[in-house]
């Protein structure tokens, strides 16, 4: 599958202490939508996706949440629905989005803690 990928959107990102006498649970969305193409021109034997993951991070000292998306073109192949890919290559168009998160983890974690961040791994069973 070849794809052809704009650049990641952080569309919200948020680090913070955890509210006391309330337990937070860890969330993970991802929603896979088919877009149209607005240029009349596009290929009409290729798909544009919007991929979207929202996530809600609870650890003991803090919770790290946020939304980030991409868009995504499928070239030389219609996708007009999640169903329509593989789990593979579901996991393929994610990836880049899951990696961008756990280098922020990483990084605000080292910032706000003064201390090596922390490191999250989402598995390649993503979906």
């Amino acid at each position: 599958m070849e794809l052809k990928r704009d650049q990641e959107v952080v569309e919200s990102f948020n680090y913070g202490l955890p509210p006391r006498d309330q337990k937070v649970e860890q969330k993970l969305l991802i929603n896979f939508s088919p877009l149209e193409a607005t240029d009349p021109a596009y290929p009409a034997e290729n798909s544009i996706m919007g991929v979207r993951i929202e996530f809600v991070l609870p650890f003991e000292e803090f919770i790290i949440g946020g939304v980030l998306s991409q868009v995504i073109h499928v070239i030389g192949r219609k996708v007009n629905q999640k169903s329509d890919l593989t789990e593979a290559e579901a996991n393929e168009m994610i990836r880049p989005i899951l990696n961008l998160i756990e280098r922020m983890v990483y990084e605000i974690t080292e910032i706000a803690l003064d201390k090596p961040g922390v490191k999250i791994n989402f598995s390649s069973n993503t979906i």
